[in-house]
């Protein structure tokens, strides 16, 4: 009644009054219809995340308010969203402008001292320069820490993660993940320093990086970041980095080269003569692979198809690697683990195993008693490394065995899980198939087995026997 004695004091005709009213209603309800068609939007995202559509997320860059942030966040904390489609909403989210749509996360992370692992990536992966202070703060008390002391490195390894997204730092940012190089700071921390060094403009980690070069550990990601930094390739040669440094390593221009840069020239360089090997950590052979590591995994397919020949091999393999670390440096810690029917691991609780005579002569028990039976559970093997084993225990590479593919899922699931463990733990897998066969020269269009897909995912090698 209102609303008409206010059209009719208006003085419009009257057959115009219904249409006036209807326009009326029509901009009162617009912000309504507005929000309405927002929330549907949202929750076809929200569906589409969960089922890993990632084409259903690409409508979120035009959706940047609060209510939009809120669900952001939702999904970003659901279990049930799968990983890929987290790494897919960050890059759709780093396109809001940064008024009226990323200031919102700075808002949040004011509020959120303690965030969760999900979210802590979802901010390394957005890659925006304004959270730089956040991820160095939490590196900043590592500085004054004992590798004892340090309870998560992997979300250590996520800050520097996202730090090496921004070539540009200040002179004490460079200086603080340089100082992670050092060797009592866990693997997946040294590892992700040396990496983000190789993004970063700046000459202040060559010193620190050079000294690493012979490293049995990150020796070859120090030499691949200073090739990326300089260009220069001396491989572990200590001496001629220092000559190099000394004569023009202070005024060296900074090249920034790419990962894709060294993989190319790794294939183009000729074969160098060895230079006299200085004493490695940890040498040995298992199937005639190199182990070259700190702490090391072994883990064994054990199941009814190893039987036979194939268990007595893999008996003998582990049995005369045993005895080498009867030579090995005090600091080298192992664990074996095997799947067959059930999943089982010669550990100390999760953790690796002290090179030391007890737990050599406990490790060569428990090989004694291996015998093949069951199926091929590679999926809970390898969920049980990633959930139990990695993060409380500094691994820095696993060997792999086995002769088949997994019974309790499918080799996207291991590819899934070995993805997972190199991303947040920088561990590398060499691989060793039993049996494997060998795809013809000419099935170019052939994916390689699901073994030789581990190693090369994970930078390491694979070998067939």
């Amino acid at each position: 009644m209102a609303m008409r004695a206010f059209l009719n004091r208006s003085g419009l005709p009257g057959r115009l009054i219904p249409a006036a009213v209807l326009g009326i209603l029509f901009l009162l309800n617009a912000p309504i219809r507005a929000a309405e068609n927002t929330a549907t939007i949202l929750r076809s995202v929200s569906r589409g995340a969960r089922e890993g559509d990632l084409t259903s997320i690409e409508p979120l860059k035009n959706l940047h308010d609060n209510v939009a942030a809120d669900a952001v966040v939702k999904m970003i904390e659901d279990k049930k969203v799968p990983d890929a489609a987290k790494q897919k909403i960050a890059e759709v989210v780093a396109q809001w402008p940064a008024k009226g749509g990323l200031d919102y996360f700075a808002f949040y992370l004011r509020g959120h001292d303690r965030m969760s692992d999900d979210m802590l990536r979802f901010y390394a992966d957005l890659g925006c320069a304004q959270f730089k202070p956040f991820f160095l703060g939490i590196l900043a008390p590592l500085r004054n820490q004992q590798a004892a002391d340090i309870k998560e490195p992997a979300r250590c390894a996520l800050a520097l993660r996202a730090l090496a997204r921004f070539p540009d730092q200040t002179d004490d940012a460079v200086s603080l993940i340089a100082s992670l190089l050092d060797d009592r700071f866990p693997y997946v921390i040294r590892a992700n320093a040396t990496d983000a060094l190789g993004n970063i403009k700046s000459r202040r980690g060559f010193v620190a990086l050079i000294s690493l070069v012979k490293d049995g550990v990150i020796g070859e990601a120090a030499q691949r970041t200073l090739f990326r930094l300089t260009g220069q390739d001396f491989g572990d040669a200590t001496k001629e980095w220092i000559a190099w440094y000394k004569e023009q390593g202070r005024q060296a221009e900074l090249k920034m080269l790419s990962l894709d840069d060294w993989e190319k020239h790794r294939q183009q360089k000729k074969p160098a003569v060895a230079a006299a090997a200085e004493p490695k950590e940890f040498s040995a052979r298992f199937y005639g692979v190199e182990v070259k590591a700190r702490h090391c995994l072994f883990v064994l397919d054990c199941s009814g198809s190893m039987a036979g020949e194939r268990i007595t091999q893999l008996k003998l393999e582990m049995s005369n690697l045993l005895d080498s670390l009867e030579k090995k440096p005090k600091n080298t810690r192992f664990g074996i683990i095997t799947f067959a029917f059930e999943v089982e691991g010669c550990l100390s609780g999760h953790q690796l195993l002290p090179n030391d005579p007890v737990n050599v002569k406990r490790a060569a028990r428990f090989v004694e008693k291996m015998h093949a039976e069951g199926g091929t559970p590679m999926v809970a093997a390898l969920q049980l490394i990633a959930t139990k084993v990695l993060p409380g225990s500094d691994v820095d590479t696993i060997y792999f065995m086995s002769d088949g593919e997994p019974t309790d899922g499918t080799p996207e699931d291991v590819l899934a899980v070995v993805k997972k463990i190199h991303e947040d733990f920088q561990v590398k897998f060499h691989t060793i198939g039993i049996g494997e066969a060998i795809a013809p020269a000419n099935a170019a269009e052939k994916k390689p087995t699901l073994l030789k897909q581990m190693a090369e995912c994970t930078g390491g090698s694979y070998t067939e026997r």
